[in-house]
């Protein structure tokens, strides 16, 4: 079993790592659209128990607890990126693949397929992943890519970004942030082309409120219910809470960052400023365009955070969408996130304004920790560079690149 196995994915701007155990991870934690699922052969599949996640020889996940057409199943779980793997790892002579019930891919393949066959002749059910994902796969990447910065101190790809000469180590970021940057707006450009200024303001913000974890059960309340029905009283927080139940992630989550809570907070912006998405336009058309000296971040080197922050009263427009736009129900550092990641990439791609160089020198929203003690240990952040969002877009880029 090649449990550290790598495959290299094309994403929007490029190419990143993925590996195995990160398809692992979204088996054992549900990370996915679980509400209707069949295998390939048409078999209504309910996960009951997703198995004990197996780091040694043999299948990934071990005496899982499955339903097929509502009859209990106990077995295993393998999972691969392709579905040839199974030969390819020469699971079919493996005695250790027997009980393999379930065989979970990542990517749909068409045509005709060796058949996937264990040792004592059984067929395992197959399920494809990636139709049941509910986020880019690219930000399961940076989830583990957060993670494993948490708990490793010296990463060799740390060390190589700190041999580095200052300048490169800055000129690594803001290439990387743009290419993030690019991302973020050509997928807010979909979104703008699919409805209104609107309605994808609505989406995005109910979404970032989410947080990663549940962002998807909130763009799902957000699909099916338009800002209008939060402004005018026809939707209750228990009542939209209750519409994802058993898909909201709740573990260890802060008691400020509990779905209800967001939620709540959300119905009380729209009563508070039903026109919140049409303020927030008034006061970006208020802004001249915020470039860098020759229109890019990545062409201006010289200009720092501190300096293009207090030449452009960021400070002021910060405040002005915290009151005038979100009624003050906001906190600063999700207000942070949700400008930079949502409302920003959706004003560039509506032509509102060019906002890459804003976009970077904004201040970080919830940024984890160690990726703050990264940024200052490289000597990228101090006092006359303050810790903005285009540090840590490019920090995330280099993590998932290296």
């Amino acid at each position: 079993m090649l449990k550290d196995e790598l495959q290299e994915i094309q994403g929007l701007y490029g190419s990143f790592s993925l590996s195995e155990r990160i398809l692992q991870k979204i088996w054992l934690q549900g990370d996915f659209d679980q509400s209707t699922l069949r295998t390939e052969s048409g078999k209504r599949l309910r996960v009951i128990d997703p198995g004990r996640w197996n780091l040694l020889e043999g299948p990934d996940f071990l005496e899982a607890q499955l339903e097929l057409e509502d009859v209990g199943v106990v077995g295993d779980v393998e999972v691969h990126f392709h579905l040839d793997d199974w030969h390819l790892h020469a699971h079919r002579g493996n005695p250790n693949f027997s009980d393999v019930c379930l065989h979970v891919v990542l990517y749909p393949e068409k045509g005709s397929k060796q058949t996937v066959i264990t040792a004592k002749g059984t067929v395992p059910e197959l399920l494809y992943l990636l139709p049941l994902l509910e986020r880019d796969l690219e930000d399961y990447a940076v989830d583990d890519a957060l993670l494993g910065l948490e708990q490793v101190e010296d990463a060799e790809w740390m060390l190589r970004f700190m041999e580095r000469a200052l300048d490169e180590r800055r000129a690594i970021l803001r290439e990387g942030a743009s290419a993030r940057w690019a991302r973020k707006v050509d997928f807010a450009r979909k979104r703008v082309q699919g409805s209104s200024w609107r309605e994808a303001c609505h989406q995005y913000c109910l979404e970032v409120l989410g947080y990663a974890r549940n962002r998807a059960p909130m763009a799902r309340v957000a699909l099916s219910h338009r800002i209008e029905d939060f402004s005018e009283g026809r939707v209750e927080v228990e009542a939209l809470f209750a519409e994802e139940r058993g898909r909201w992630r709740l573990s260890g989550l802060r008691p400020a960052n509990h779905p209800r809570h967001r939620l709540a907070q959300y119905v009380e912006i729209c009563r508070m400023h039903p026109d919140w998405p049409e303020r927030l336009k008034r006061v970006l058309d208020d802004l001249d365009d915020f470039k860098g000296l020759d229109g890019s971040v990545t062409g201006d080197a010289s200009l720092s955070s501190a300096a293009f922050r207090k030449q452009q009263g960021l400070a002021g427009l910060a405040e002005r969408i915290a009151q005038e736009v979100f009624s003050g129900a906001i906190s600063a550092k999700r207000l942070n996130t949700l400008v930079c990641d949502a409302l920003l990439p959706l004003a560039q791609a509506s032509g509102l304004l060019e906002a890459e160089a804003l976009w970077w020198h904004w201040p970080a929203g919830d940024a984890p920790e160690r990726l703050h003690a990264f940024l200052k240990q490289s000597q990228v952040i101090d006092r006359a560079e303050p810790f903005s969002n285009g540090q840590v877009q490019g920090a995330v880029q280099l993590m998932i690149e290296r």
